[in-house]
């Protein structure tokens, strides 16, 4: 895939934008010229946060390309900034059916599943280290749930691996249940 990624900071996490599918042929390209536009304008209003504008604007996109991972990552960075989890896991679940290996859409979801579903946060958090064993803020996040389900021993494992691959984690205290 050919594309380019903005980023933007919206508390603390981040938005993307990049058009999915193949860049052959005029109209293709045009396709995909829309809905980079599209998604420059939807970082552009959330980074405002006009967060119904760009909620409408990510939802264009995805009339241009159903399977937008951009769009629906996005999407559920606006549900959890609105306090929705509900519909940012749906959203992050679409972005994941986009692209099975999209560590920050599982890395998001978890977050927004914490307080209801441990099991599956703590699954998702598996995920992502399998696929990126250097993610060290998920190894921390995972050593909080091991601790507040009340694996002390995976939970101590799993914290010292978050800090021996990044130090600057040893000073987060862990989390209350």
């Amino acid at each position: 895939m050919s594309c380019t990624t903005l980023l933007a900071v919206l508390a603390g996490v981040s938005l993307s934008a990049c058009a999915s599918g193949s860049q052959e042929g005029s109209s293709s390209a045009a396709s995909a010229q829309a809905v980079n536009g599209l998604l420059s304008t939807g970082i552009r209003q959330a980074q405002a946060k006009q967060f119904a504008q760009a909620q409408v604007t990510f939802q264009d996109v995805l009339v241009l390309d159903p399977g937008n991972e951009f769009a629906w990552y996005n999407l559920g960075l606006i549900a959890q900034t609105k306090n929705n989890p509900k519909a940012a896991v749906s959203d992050y679940q679409q972005a994941i059916r986009s692209d099975p290996r999209d560590t920050s859409a599982m890395y998001n979801e978890a977050i927004a599943l914490e307080p209801t579903d441990r099991s599956q946060a703590l699954s998702l958090y598996l995920q992502i280290v399998a696929i990126n064993p250097k993610a060290a803020t998920a190894y921390l996040r995972m050593s909080f749930i091991e601790d507040q389900l009340g694996d002390h021993a995976s939970a101590a494992a799993a914290r010292a691996e978050a800090t021996a691959l990044d130090p600057h984690l040893a000073s987060v205290p862990p989390t209350k249940s």
